[in-house]
């Protein structure tokens, strides 16, 4: 699948990189913007970075087929043009829910991930959607089997890895990622757009208990509350970021 998203580096990064550090330093913050960003070609809109959820289909049961599986892809919104007088703190960016898809069948889902990651920028950046915020201990065999064939067409760098959002084994999360789902929506200091999609938004409608696609999009904004993921951290020595630009 064609990628819809380029990757675009400030024309003099380094320079605007160690300013921003300096200027950090002297006004003692732990967050920093890099100074590059992504452009969605195919609607001009801008974004800090791009990340990734899966939700594993929920258990069988005999009552139920339970729930299918999730994917969603969530941009941190850059504005593409600021007036000159116009504040504007990065870390106060909102997210945009960029895609989504849902299956019950678990290969079909991991299948539905790759081509996702492919139309959102995958292998443009090095950080970019390298791993997705999920659960990393289900359906193990099913995931190594589709990371060997992905290695075989390409490289180790190709394999689908799953990370757990913050605070994922912690008892009763799903509450917590409830909560901070919600508050992003929240009228009058929404955060998190649907960006006219519409699964993700049904399943918070109906809320069912532990719904993939809740706890999958809730860990993601957990996280991206908790720690402005799509800036740096501020560091005493300089390091080069020649290569991620």
């Amino acid at each position: 699948m064609t990628s819809v998203i380029k990757h675009i580096a400030h024309p003099e990064p380094t320079a605007v990189w160690q300013a921003r550090m300096d200027h950090a330093h002297l006004t003692n913050q732990d967050l920093v913007e890099p100074p590059y960003w992504y452009l969605d070609e195919s609607t001009g809109r801008t974004y800090h970075d791009i990340y990734g959820c899966i939700g594993w289909p929920t258990e069988v049961s005999d009552r139920d087929h339970g729930l299918p599986g999730y994917v969603g892809i969530v941009g941190v919104i850059r504005p593409s043009s600021l007036k000159k007088k116009e504040a504007y703190d990065p870390r106060d960016a909102n997210f945009m829910l960029l895609d989504e898809a849902q299956s019950a069948d678990v290969p079909q889902l991991i299948g539905k991930c790759l081509e996702l990651r492919d139309k959102w920028g995958f292998g443009c950046q090095p950080d970019l959607l390298t791993a997705f915020l999920g659960d990393p201990e289900r359906f193990v065999t099913t995931l190594a089997l589709a990371n060997e064939r992905i290695m075989e067409k390409g490289t180790e760098r190709d394999a689908l890895l799953i990370a757990p959002p913050d605070d994922f084994y912690i008892p009763n999360i799903f509450d917590t990622y409830v909560r901070s789902l919600q508050s992003s929506i929240a009228k009058g200091q929404t955060r998190f757009l649907f960006g006219g999609h519409t699964i993700l938004r049904d399943c918070i409608t109906e809320f069912r208990k532990d719904d993939p696609a809740v706890m999958s999009a809730g860990g993601l904004v957990h996280s991206l509350l908790n720690r402005c993921m799509w800036m740096a951290q501020v560091r005493k020595t300089m390091f080069s970021v020649e290569e991620a630009i």
